[in-house]
């Protein structure tokens, strides 16, 4: 593990301001996708548009809209919704990107957009998950 020059000594306990100092402050934007119809298998609503929605989520990862995407899934199983992280310069312009988005437009799933401040954590790698692409930085 490196430690980072930025970083506060072990023993010195920072204050409120010097915590505060650190948090990135990076201006995101979470779509929330809500299936409109609950049901116990979404896989037959979703069927129909899964190519267009996966060319929408390859397109904009591509143009860098499209931060971080993926199912709300778990052992329990999945209900057919989702969340995106997107870049956008404004709330507005991530609603007209979320408007765009095919489940979105053929009424099977609500899209709703949500400011979201990325402030910490631990990132490594930098991926274009359609392209397979990734970056080490």
């Amino acid at each position: 593990m490196t430690e980072s020059t930025n970083s506060l000594a072990s023993d010195d306990e920072p204050t409120l301001e010097d915590l505060m100092k650190r948090l990135r402050g990076l201006q995101l934007y979470m779509v929330r996708m809500e299936m409109v119809e609950q049901t116990t298998d979404p896989i037959p609503a979703l069927t129909p548009h899964l190519r267009e929605h996966l060319l929408w989520l390859r397109d904009h990862e591509r143009s860098g809209a499209l931060f971080l995407s993926g199912a709300h899934r778990d052992e329990v199983g999945w209900d057919g919704s989702g969340t995106a992280i997107l870049r956008a310069r404004s709330r507005q312009e991530a609603i007209a990107i979320a408007q765009t988005e095919p489940f979105h437009r053929a009424g099977v799933r609500r899209n709703s957009v949500h400011g979201w401040e990325l402030n910490e954590g631990h990132l490594r790698l930098s991926f274009q998950l359609f392209s397979d692409q990734y970056e080490l930085s």
